[in-house]
């Protein structure tokens, strides 16, 4: 369905007046919807992507500012093409199509506009908030107070800038640092604090300031940022969350309830920014969280585990190798190869050898070809030309195909080397198949 839509949306930004054309892809498009047996959803982006904006489907959401789009079974094609007509441009609205959910990225969050009054420095407690003994830091209550003034205007630019000033007032002098911060609270409550955010998810330009604050702010700041994260599946417009949460362990406490008790995608944000946080007190979270209902939790939880060097990390991924559903099983060879976890490629190459499904079988060589020990190389050689003979064991034509792929996805020294050795010594069906990977490799 997404390949569609992208196809229709494309076509339509590149050839804006071809109107027989986008009508005849629309139709397409309706006819995948009609084969659906479930809504289809495409979410603004995923980790690690590499989006160009005009000439992909997420790509142009992102420059749009859609969170993401749901279509439904039988989705009516001149819908499809109203969404689509949308999203080729960059200034016609966002439609309310039938059969077709489109959600923005949210709007910054109402706040009360009564009139604030500013008062001047040194007027008094009554006028500035401000303890007796604080009243002798004009330099606090002016830097506060031009925090206060830029907020009600709303000119968020400007609060980044004046709040990263107020806070580094505050941490200049360690022994005031926590008296000021004080302040620094008040004049940027969590109420502002989460229209800052909003800010940052619509103007990338100010996202690493922003979360810099929301960082330094303290407790307030880190909830405004879990809050952001945990309101949408989808990553890409929160990737500076994710980097910033991953520097603050204080958040620590806020993302546990995402990953233990929140939806998929929740947890799923919750474990990424916990396994990228390293802090030993997340495993027992994450470990009980192998045992979720959904694939890609368990897969995420998998990609976190693998960046503790901790005993109960190894036992939660060696759990996730013998997982009775492939999809981890396969999570969890890929992460642990991709991490290089030598500690268990015994426990990869163990499982292996008793592995029945093709996939996973893949997935294992792979990782045992990324982690690359002596021993492991050798025993995949060793497989994969061992030829199955009448009473002389061996191994069939299909295990023997499946160490060369899996080798050949590695694309390691180490499992280059296998496949050349498998070239020169293996009987030809495996041979043609070493020295194809080779080839490709060397284009």
């Amino acid at each position: 369905m997404a390949q569609a839509l992208e196809r229709l949306v494309i076509v339509m930004r590149e050839t804006p007046r071809a109107d027989e054309v986008h009508a005849a892809l629309a139709a397409q498009a309706a006819g995948v919807a009609a084969r659906l047996a479930t809504p289809a959803r495409v979410d603004a982006g995923v980790e690690d992507s590499a989006i160009a904006l005009n000439t992909t489907l997420r790509g142009r959401m992102l420059t749009r500012a859609v969170d993401w789009i749901e279509i439904q079974p039988q989705a009516p094609a001149d819908a499809l093409l109203s969404v689509a007509r949308a999203l080729a441009s960059d200034d016609l609205p966002l439609p309310m199509a039938s059969g077709v959910q489109v959600m923005l990225v949210p709007l910054p969050i109402p706040f009360d506009d009564t009139p604030v009054h500013i008062a001047e420095a040194g007027s008094g407690p009554a006028g500035t908030g401000l303890d007796d003994d604080e009243l002798d830091d004009p330099e606090l209550i002016r830097l506060t107070d031009q925090v206060r003034v830029v907020s009600v205007q709303r000119d968020w630019a400007d609060v980044v800038v004046r709040a990263r000033e107020l806070l580094g007032y505050c941490e200049l002098h360690p022994a005031m640092r926590r008296t000021r911060l004080i302040q620094a609270r008040r004049a940027l409550p969590l109420a502002r604090l989460r229209e800052l955010t909003e800010h940052a998810l619509r103007h990338p330009e100010d996202q690493l300031a922003s979360a810099d604050v929301l960082a330094r702010i303290g407790p307030d700041g880190h909830q405004a940022m879990v809050e952001a994260v945990a309101a949408s599946e989808s990553l890409a417009a929160r990737r500076f969350l994710h980097d910033q949460l991953a520097r603050t362990p204080d958040a620590f406490p806020l993302l546990l309830p995402l990953l233990e008790r929140g939806t998929p995608s929740q947890a799923r944000h919750a474990a990424a920014i916990l396994g990228r946080l390293g802090v030993a007190r997340a495993l027992p979270a994450l470990t009980r969280a192998l045992g979720s209902a959904d694939d890609s939790v368990r897969a995420e939880v998998l990609r976190a585990l693998v960046r503790f060097d901790h005993p109960d990390a190894r036992a939660a991924l060696l759990e996730g190798l013998k997982h009775p559903s492939a999809s981890t099983r396969i999570a969890a060879a890929q992460a642990v190869g991709n991490a290089g976890v030598l500690a268990l490629a015994p426990s990869v190459m163990a499982v292996l050898r008793d592995e029945t499904d093709s996939t996973v079988r893949r997935a294992f060589v792979t990782a045992a070809s990324r982690l690359g020990t002596v021993e492991a190389m050798e025993e995949l050689v060793r497989i994969a030309l061992a030829r199955r003979r009448l009473l002389r064991g061996g191994y069939p034509l299909d295990v023997r195909l499946d160490i060369v792929a899996g080798m050949a996805a590695a694309a390691t020294a180490a499992s280059r080397r296998a496949l050349d050795r498998i070239v020169r010594e293996a009987d030809r069906p495996v041979q043609a198949a070493a020295d194809k990977a080779l080839n490709v490799r060397r284009r």
